[in-house]
C-alpha cells in the first residue's frame, strides 16, 4: 500500500499573500512620527495636495504591531560630549536638514499620490488593491513624519517632477506596473541614502534612515511580484527618483 501523501498546492495568491506579509507586515512601525498635538502646535499641515479620489481607509489591515511609533514615546535622543571639546549632532533639523527634509516631503508626497492613482483606476484584483493601500499608507505616515519634525517649516507640496516621472506609466495592471513600482521604491531609496548623507540633525536622520529600510521592503517585495531576477530584488542599482530643479 502506497501512503506516501503528496502535500496540497497552494494557491498562487496565496503564496503572494505570505510574501507581502513576510516584507510589508508591521514596516510602519518603524516609521517614528511627531504626537499630533505637537504637529498641531507647530500649526503644519501635513496633507495639503491629496487627489480628490480618497483611498479607501487601510486600518482593518493593521495591527498594534504596525501603529508608528510616537517620537514622545521613543528613548529620549541625548546631545553628550564625546570627546574633550566635541559634542554630538544636534537633535534638531538645522536649517540644511530643514531644505533636505522638505525634498523628502514632496517626494513622499508625490510618492503618495501615485498610489492613490494606482486605486483610483480600478485596475487591481481583490487581493493586490490591499497590498497597494498598504504600501500607500506607509508613504503617507512618512509625509505625515516629516511634515510633523518640520513644524511650521514645512512646505506640503507633492514633488511634481517625481510625479511626473511615473504618473503616464502606472495606468496597466498591477503585473504590468510592478517594475515601475520597484523603481519608484528604490529611485526613493537612493534618494533618501543621499539625503542622509548630508543631515546634520538626529531626529531628521533617524526618521529617514527608516523610511528607506521600509521602503526597501517594498522595493523587494514588487521585485519578487515582478518576477525579478535575485540579484535585482536584493540590490538596488536605481538613479535617484527625480525632484526636479
Amino acid at each position: 500500500m502506497n501512503t506516501e501523501h503528496t502535500a496540497p498546492q497552494q494557491p498562487k495568491t496565496s503564496s503572494r499573500r505570505r510574501l507581502f506579509s513576510t516584507l510589508l507586515g508591521g514596516a510602519v512601525a518603524t516609521v517614528p512620527t511627531l504626537a499630533a498635538s505637537r504637529v498641531r502646535a507647530a500649526g503644519a499641515s501635513t496633507d495639503t495636495t491629496a487627489p480628490e479620489t480618497l483611498v479607501p481607509e487601510v486600518a482593518e489591515m493593521t495591527t498594534t504591531d504596525s501603529t508608528p511609533m510616537m517620537m514622545n514615546d521613543a528613548p529620549p535622543m541625548q546631545s553628550k560630549t564625546v570627546s574633550a571639546g566635541a559634542t554630538a549632532p544636534p537633535l534638531q533639523p538645522t536649517a540644511q536638514d530643514k531644505e533636505i527634509l522638505n525634498i523628502a516631503l514632496g517626494v513622499e508626497l508625490a510618492i503618495r499620490d501615485l498610489y492613490a492613482n494606482i486605486v483610483a483606476a480600478g485596475n487591481l484584483s481583490d487581493e493586490e488593491s490591499p497590498v497597494v493601500l498598504l504600501i500607500h499608507s506607509h508613504h503617507v505616515a512618512y509625509a505625515q513624519s516629516l511634515g510633523g519634525l518640520l513644524g511650521r517649516a514645512a512646505i506640503n507640496k507633492r514633488n511634481d517632477a517625481t510625479y511626473s516621472q511615473f504618473s503616464d506609466n502606472l495606468k496597466g495592471t498591477f503585473a504590468s506596473i510592478a517594475s515601475q513600482l520597484v523603481a519608484i521604491e528604490n529611485g526613493a531609496v537612493t534618494r533618501h541614502i543621499n539625503s542622509l548623507n548630508q543631515l546634520e540633525g538626529l531626529n531628521g536622520s533617524t526618521l529617514i534612515a527608516s523610511i528607506i529600510s521600509i521602503e526597501s521592503r517594498h522595493a523587494a517585495a514588487l521585485a519578487s511580484v515582478a518576477k525579478k531576477p535575485l540579484n535585482a530584488i536584493i540590490e538596488n542599482y536605481q538613479d535617484s527618483i527625480a525632484i526636479g530643479a
